[in-house]
């Protein structure tokens, strides 16, 4: 069996160059053979493309000039990027943020980190005191803690120390939610609201209640040593009754020293409505580097579901639970259960996969006088909401502005919790709620926006389809995309590079790799549906899209030009350079 993971010095070795060349050679070779209309969709692109000189910033802008039509009067472009771990890309958007700054007059940053943490760095590129390194890394995310980044960093503040048109750093997500607690409590006591003991007293109350009971839950510890660098595989059968408004499942969860390293989260292999037994499967590798791993079985909303004959897998072989009773055939089970009062997760001796009985979770009425961690949260901002204008005629407005934006993260990130889809639909909302309160925060200004393709795309559910739908043609989505190379990521060996996967012959890559330019900019808007030339830009076809994590398969049907308004390729990239 092939090896799914590369070492380092594999790649960087030039016969690893070599080989990843020949195989994005022979895979448009075969796509020309298959396809008569190869050399004219090929000609189409030399014709139409914008030829980029290179990625660094601080270069001049004439090769991007054309650009400015693409972009035109929109108020906020979105910046993506094919992986979480690649250096051009991110040397490519730093310039593009150069050429709208000064060209075009943006004047936000926004980047896809916890929004009062990366907030702290706009004070610093305005000329303020501090350390860039540990202020980037007060994001959280490692993804950002690159040299690239800081380099960005940089040439915004020596950029604000030049010009008076200044450029302002900001974030707009919402993972943690404890800065943004801490925020709005220190601005309660300082406009000596008596708010402020209520908000100290239950923040803490709310954010623990909201991360101990996701819904109904059963969680283990798994033995962290045995799964290290390895591939753990999670089985259960799942029955459910009723489950109209929400589902059933399993989760995952592996964290690190700087916090979560990977997840599987119950929507990603759900059941709902009344169903027979289903079998659900869970795959995940550990990092080298994890430090706690848990694992479980959850209902969220309404209903009730049974899970049994569970099995876990490391490496492919099979691993002793019987001290976990994954069967549920022992008098009580052995998990650590949630506190919330809207969940019975208990035995249940009349239903069973195998053996003679299986584990039941089952929403019931909330007790009396019992609140929900949401409720509590949207307590908070309520109340601020009511004294907003009395603030606004003594305070100044930013301030009493970011406290409300601060709770309704709290809010959003208790929402999210609750509802366990950490990387889908729960948080692009909220970020697309975000980006729009600083696009309405600030209604003269234009926004650069740094995410993954993913979130500033219009794929359905993503932060991009909402800004899309509230903006209209005053969003602009740059997808990125590269053909072949390295990037950064975190894999079955903890953080470290891997080798792009070579592009598959029908994809929009390896078309893109045919082109005579390796390094440009598309407008997807130019591509007619009608045309024999350029009606594959309107198809669904392969395009890469890698996060955080190190993948086998890392190419998806997309339809580009519905997601997109322009492209940015780089034929071959290298690994983001970590700090």
């Amino acid at each position: 069996m092939q090896n799914r993971y590369i070492n380092r010095e594999d790649t960087r070795h030039p016969a690893g160059r070599i080989f990843l060349l020949v195989v994005t050679v022979a895979a448009v070779a075969l796509l020309a053979a298959a396809d008569g209309g190869q050399e004219m969709r090929i000609a189409w692109l030399d014709e139409h493309v914008v030829p980029l000189t290179g990625c660094e910033a601080e270069h001049g802008f004439e090769d991007l000039a054309p650009l400015a039509a693409v972009i035109g009067d929109a108020r906020i472009v979105g910046l993506g990027e094919s992986t979480h771990g690649t250096h051009e890309h991110f040397q490519m958007k730093h310039r593009l943020v150069e050429y709208l700054v000064e060209e075009l007059g943006f004047s936000w940053f926004a980047i896809e980190a916890s929004t009062p943490e990366a907030h702290r760095l706009d004070a610093y590129v305005l000329g303020g005191d501090g350390d860039p390194e540990e202020l980037i890394r007060g994001m959280y995310f490692w993804t950002w803690t690159t040299e690239e980044v800081l380099a960005m960093v940089e040439w915004m503040r020596a950029h604000n120390a030049r010009s008076d048109h200044k450029i302002h750093f900001t974030g707009f997500d919402m993972q943690t939610p404890d800065v943004a607690a801490d925020e709005v409590v220190r601005f309660l006591r300082e406009v000596e609201s008596p708010l402020a003991d209520q908000a100290a007293e239950r923040y803490p109350e709310v954010l623990e209640a909201a991360q101990r009971s996701p819904g109904g839950m059963a969680a283990y510890h798994f033995p962290t040593s045995q799964a290290c660098g390895k591939t753990v595989r999670f089985t259960a059968w799942i029955k459910t009754e009723d489950v109209l408004d929400g589902f059933a499942g399993l989760w995952w969860r592996i964290d690190g020293p700087e916090g979560v390293l990977a997840s599987a989260y119950i929507s990603e292999c759900a059941v709902s409505g009344t169903t027979d037994w289903t079998e659900c499967v869970i795959e995940l590798p550990v990092a080298a580097e994890a430090t706690d791993i848990r694992y479980g079985f959850g209902l969220m909303g309404d209903g009730t579901a049974w899970f049994d004959s569970a099995a876990i897998e490391v490496d492919g072989a099979p691993f002793d639970a019987s001290s976990y009773d994954l069967g549920f055939e022992k008098v009580a089970p052995a998990a650590y259960f949630t506190s919330d009062t809207d969940y019975a997760v208990e035995l249940d001796p009349s239903v069973a996969h195998s053996g003679s009985q299986s584990l039941r979770i089952a929403n019931v009425p909330t007790e009396p006088g019992a609140q929900r961690p949401l409720a509590g949260a949207e307590a908070i901002l309520a109340e601020m909401q009511s004294e907003r204008e009395a603030w606004l005629a003594l305070h100044p407005a930013d301030e009493v502005e970011r406290a409300l934006l601060n709770a309704r993260i709290v809010v959003q990130n208790v929402r999210l919790q609750e509802s366990g889809e950490v990387a889908s639909a729960v948080r692009d909302a909220s970020m697309a709620e975000n980006v729009a309160w600083l696009a309405d925060r600030y209604p003269e200004e234009r926004l650069v926006l740094w995410a993954h393709n993913g979130h500033i795309g219009r794929a359905p559910r993503a932060m991009g389809a909402h800004l899309a739908d509230r903006f209209g043609e005053d969003y602009v989505p740059v997808g990125f995309a590269t053909a072949y190379g390295e990037y950064y990521a975190i894999g079955q060996n903890g953080r470290r590079i891997y080798d792009l996967q070579a592009p598959p012959a029908e994809s929009f890559e390896a078309h893109f790799a045919a082109a005579a330019t390796p390094t440009f900019a598309l407008d997807l808007r130019l591509a007619d549906p009608e045309s024999g030339e350029s009606a594959w830009l309107t198809e669904t076809r392969p395009f890469r899209s890698v996060g955080a994590l190190a993948r086998d398969e890392q190419f998806y049907p997309t339809p580009l030009r519905d997601f997109y308004d322009l492209i940015v390729f780089v034929e071959e990239t290298t690994a983001a350079r970590q700090l």
